[in-house]
């Protein structure tokens, strides 16, 4: 009976075949042809493409949309300084809307540099035709911290009391006694057109974007809203 033969390993494709070639091994292959196989079966085994979880990839969305809504209204990004680059991330999330927050170092002119914020707040308005991006003190956090700095104190008080309050972009529509109906109509801004006939609000940004109608059958008056401009300022600004 002919001896068996020790294990042995061997990795190179020139070595395995002289290897099969002198020990008259059947199965014996060329160099070329063990490399081949190899090849083929390291392609068939290959691992699957690994698949991102599905709410890493919803937040990816979800920031994708927010960041180009932002861009779109000529806000920040990020900030960029000579120790690197602070972008903006989601801090928190709440009602379909989204709290964008970024912390870093920024030169003004020839002074030092020093700690610099952004924050701003992101959302479909209340007819759910549009994203909405205002810019917010860069202390803000939270999705309820921006409502409470954006949201203007005559709104504050209606839904305090109970009342119906509808948002269109920078507009507010809020319940009111049949006497006042309309109150405020005068100061719409141009984007905006209150139907009476109809009930119907209708927002047409300067962009060209157009919001669907909010419907509003029961008598309302008229509040703007304000935010900080995008871009380097801290003057207030509309909020369309």
């Amino acid at each position: 009976m002919r001896p068996s033969l020790p294990s042995v390993i061997v990795g190179n494709p020139a070595a395995l075949a002289a290897h099969l070639a002198a020990h008259h091994m059947p199965g014996q292959r060329s160099k070329t042809a063990i490399a081949r196989l190899r090849l083929e079966r390291r392609r068939l085994n290959a691992p699957l493409p690994t698949t991102r979880p599905l709410p890493e990839r919803a937040h990816d969305r979800l920031w994708t949309s927010a960041i180009r809504e932002i861009r779109r209204r000529g806000g920040e990004t990020e900030i960029e300084s000579n120790y690197g680059t602070a972008d903006l991330e989601i801090t928190d999330r709440k009602n379909r809307m989204v709290l964008m927050h970024a912390e870093g170092w920024r030169r003004y002119g020839k002074q030092p540099a020093r700690r610099a914020q952004l924050s701003y707040l992101w959302g479909p308005d209340d007819a759910g035709s549009g994203p909405w991006a205002v810019r917010v003190p860069g202390t803000v956090t939270t999705v309820a911290d921006a409502l409470e700095w954006l949201t203007p104190a005559d709104v504050k008080k209606a839904l305090e009391k109970g009342l119906r309050v509808r948002r269109q972009g920078d507009v507010y529509a809020v319940e009111t006694t049949p006497a006042h109906d309309g109150r405020g109509v005068e100061l719409l801004p141009e984007s905006h057109e209150w139907r009476p006939a109809t009930r119907y609000l209708v927002h047409r940004p300067e962009d060209g974007r157009r919001h669907l109608p909010v419907r509003l059958p029961w008598p309302v008056r008229f509040v703007q809203q304000s935010a900080y401009g995008m871009g380097r300022t801290s003057a207030r600004a509309a909020a369309d």
